[in-house]
């Protein structure tokens, strides 16, 4: 487009419609003087850029004109195209490289689905085998060492001059027969079963540190399905314990198991 053609162009519009260049100004909220560089085309006194195609959108939309055809005048008269964004369609059909934030972008989402297979496959593996891990964290109980029984007493020698030897040969007093009582705790959650003198006296599940006490006459029949979590007292004494660690097992108490010489307290089955 030769020169001053843009700028008669846009000058014989607005004359055609009898408006000043005040009256634009104040319209469109733009100076006189951009107005009047427009019109006679002195570009070096206009912001430029985006500045300059907005103000002729503002004078287009003010007079009536068509705003693109007026931009695309302007365009030509001054080799002025926008610039077109890197992503945009018409900047792919050009054969324009894409931009190098695009690969960062799609690492990172690489990166999320790696973190996401990572934090569903920890969870399920933690589901399927985290009882597992925590009884193998867990300490196993201590064993309670048993108590000695206390010492028979031994009678006093009523006759005089022999103290020494009466007393050397002096029988041991036999305990009288009592009743007998168990405590049964559990180290461990597990089923046990509590019988006294042939009747069922308890039978179902303990909770870990759970507690009872039982009262029989003759005996008692313990069975527990991890019977190493088992701890009885009979009569205040501590017994063995009754097996291997998870595993079932029972035994039977009496009155001899109070007694020292008989060794191992309790017959396990």
């Amino acid at each position: 487009m030769a020169k001053g053609t843009f700028g008669e162009h846009l000058r014989r519009e607005r004359e055609m419609r009898g408006v000043s260049l005040d009256e634009v100004s104040q319209a469109t909220r733009i100076g006189t003087r951009f107005l009047e560089a427009l019109e006679g085309e002195r570009w070096k006194d206009l912001p430029g850029g985006v500045f300059n195609r907005g103000f002729l959108r503002s004078i287009a939309r003010y007079l009536g004109l068509d705003e693109e055809a007026l931009v695309a005048e302007y365009a030509q008269a001054t080799n002025d195209h926008p610039q077109v964004a890197e992503w945009s369609p018409a900047a792919l059909d050009r054969g324009a490289e894409p931009r190098p934030n695009s690969n960062r972008r799609v690492a990172f989402l690489l990166f999320l689905l790696v973190l996401t297979a990572l934090g569903a496959g920890g969870w399920w593996g933690w589901t399927q085998y985290g009882s597992v891990l925590r009884a193998w964290r867990s300490p196993l109980p201590e064993v309670p060492l048993p108590k000695p029984p206390a010492a028979p007493e031994v009678a006093p020698n009523s006759q005089p001059g022999g103290t020494e030897t009466a007393a050397a040969n002096a029988p041991v007093a036999t305990p009288a027969a009592e009743d007998l009582e168990l405590r049964v705790e559990v180290s461990r959650t597990t089923e046990v079963s509590v019988s006294g003198d042939g009747k069922t006296l308890f039978q179902g599940k303990m909770t870990r540190g759970e507690n009872h006490t039982f009262a029989a006459k003759d005996r008692f029949d313990v069975s527990a399905q991890n019977s190493f979590a088992l701890v009885l007292e009979l009569n205040g004494v501590s017994m063995p314990p009754v097996g291997a660690p998870d595993t079932p097992g029972k035994v039977t108490l009496t009155h001899k198991d109070l007694v020292p010489a008989h060794g191992t307290a309790g017959e396990p089955h």
